[in-house]
């Protein structure tokens, strides 16, 4: 049996964040874990994406001029096509707990340690609680 194109393709992640430097380190290091990846400077751009890509994680900043990525999460949870999408907010400011449907982690410059939850949403489609505290 063939495999589908969904099975075969890389996976799309939608980031999210005003931070240039930021896009281009982290869309070097998910397309060297076999990631395509889509970016946005705010979240009202994020949202545009989202709603047109079908991206099957969205990695978001915070803070962001405009939409914010919080507000962004709440539009996504909110939209009967988008809301299933896995979310990880990232922010290097103390965020939640929040909305059980996002995965928040926090900016300390440890690359790797965005790169395993990121390998873990995409597997599971999001990662246990018990994962998120060592996360943090």
């Amino acid at each position: 049996m063939a495999a589908s194109p969904r099975d075969t393709r890389m996976p799309l992640i939608l980031l999210v964040d005003d931070d240039s430097t930021l896009l281009e380190i982290y869309t070097e290091a998910l397309g060297e874990l076999g990631c395509e990846v889509a970016s946005a400077p705010n979240g009202e751009v994020a949202l545009s994406l989202a709603q047109s890509l079908k991206p099957d994680l969205i990695l978001t900043d915070v803070m962001m001029p405009g939409m914010s990525g919080l507000e962004l999460c709440g539009r996504l949870r909110t939209d009967e096509r988008l809301c299933r999408i896995p979310r990880i907010v990232h922010s290097s400011m103390e965020c939640g707990p929040g909305a059980a449907d996002e995965v928040f982690l926090r900016k300390s410059g440890e690359l790797s340690e965005l790169l395993r939850c990121v390998t873990r949403c995409l597997a599971h489609g999001d990662p246990p609680p018990s994962e998120l505290s060592s996360a943090a």
